[in-house]
């Protein structure tokens, strides 16, 4: 059987003291899905992500990963049909320099997330809120340390669960 993780939400900014939908995710009609790399006696995964079919043939990501690596917020990505209709990413062209933080909070509070999402928000981070105890993060370089740093204290706290999905260096 596969599995098929489409994101619930659109990716929010932080604009006038309040966490918003980003106006081109939010305008974006396309769902890019991802397969996973797989995983040994698992079903195959695949993650549709908001994006934006380009005039080039290439799509926009428009959506924060949750579950895929190497694959960030704003990547270009080549892009194929399949026989069903859907759009399929088939590599990135062009990384967009973004780094991508996935957050498992230990707090069973459906609003704990709240604080966390908007102080990141205000740093300038990107958010796509997949459950009220799980989001994913998007950043510029130059916020990603200040970011992980603060994740990371987090989680030395118990606050909550982090990792990066970010696995090859900037070239």
């Amino acid at each position: 059987m596969t599995d098929y993780r489409q994101h619930p939400s659109i990716v929010a900014h932080w604009r006038d003291a309040s966490l918003q939908p980003l106006p081109e995710a939010q305008e974006a009609r396309e769902t890019i899905w991802f397969a996973a790399p797989p995983e040994p006696d698992t079903e195959q995964m695949w993650e549709g992500l908001r994006g934006r079919l380009e005039t080039d043939g290439t799509a926009t990501v428009l959506g924060v990963p949750a579950y895929l690596y190497d694959v960030n917020f704003g990547d270009r990505v080549s892009v194929m049909r399949s026989a069903e209709n859907a759009l399929v990413a088939t590599g990135v062209e062009c990384d967009a320099l973004n780094f991508t933080f996935r957050v498992q909070l230990t707090a069973d509070d459906p609003n704990a997330w709240r604080p966390l999402a908007e102080e990141l928000a205000e740093k300038g981070c990107l958010l796509d809120l997949i459950s009220p105890r799980f989001f994913a993060i998007s950043c510029g370089q130059p916020q990603a340390q200040e970011v992980a740093d603060r994740l990371s204290t987090l989680e030395r706290n118990g606050v909550l669960h982090y990792e990066s999905g970010r696995t090859q260096q900037l070239g």
